[in-house]
């Protein structure tokens, strides 16, 4: 939830670009590269969160868990690192269009010496037994943690606010609540939820 922190001090067209899949000019590339070191430098100055600032600075790699770690600690920082930048390629890849399934199959061919639990969990989450229900919802009924968003959701001035296939959470169900008592934004959002097989045939 946090790894997108840094994001908070880029311009909003930057991050509209980004989100839409539009090549940055050069300058706003390099600061956009820079939004994990500057979550770290936040997260980090809070007690106990230097695993997580230390993962977050660290999502932009691709590095095996072992052959530069000294110790377990680190082992499992490396580890949330590397899950941080599969998740963040997968989320890319669905939102561009591909299935969940090849976007995971094609994430362990790019990354193979990823632990392949990752890339196990990625499929899970595609699989087929995972029934995505589409709906229109009201945002006064966003569940969080259950739901996601199957659309951009923009200001009527246009200004991209969230990302498609983004996870409905607490700090987004607040973040559209305050833009739909400004009318900034509708009050209906399209969303899937995801009821595994099994809840369905409890």
């Amino acid at each position: 939830m946090m790894s997108q922190l840094g994001c908070v001090t880029l311009h909003p067209e930057t991050i509209d670009a980004v989100y839409g899949g539009r090549p940055l000019p050069p300058g706003e590339q390099t600061r956009f590269n820079a939004h994990p070191g500057v979550a770290r430098d936040l997260l980090s100055k809070i007690p106990r969160m230097e695993p997580i600032a230390w993962m977050i600075a660290h999502q932009n790699e691709s590095k095996p868990i072992a052959g530069d770690l000294a110790n377990v600690a680190t082992a499992d920082m490396r580890l949330g690192a590397n899950l941080l930048r599969a998740t963040l390629a997968f989320d890319e890849l669905v939102t561009k269009g591909v299935s969940q399934n090849e976007a995971a199959k094609r994430l362990a061919r790019e990354h193979p010496n990823f632990d392949p639990r990752i890339f196990e969990s990625l499929v899970e989450a595609g699989d087929d037994k995972n029934k995505a229900i589409l709906r229109s919802c009201d945002i006064d009924e966003l569940l969080p943690f259950v739901m996601v968003l199957e659309e951009e959701l923009r200001t009527k001035s246009g200004l991209l606010l969230v990302a498609k296939g983004q996870e409905v959470t607490p700090t987004l169900i607040l973040k559209l609540k305050n833009f739909l008592e400004k009318g900034s934004i509708g009050r209906k959002v399209m969303i899937s939820s995801i009821k595994r097989a099994k809840a369905a045939t409890a």
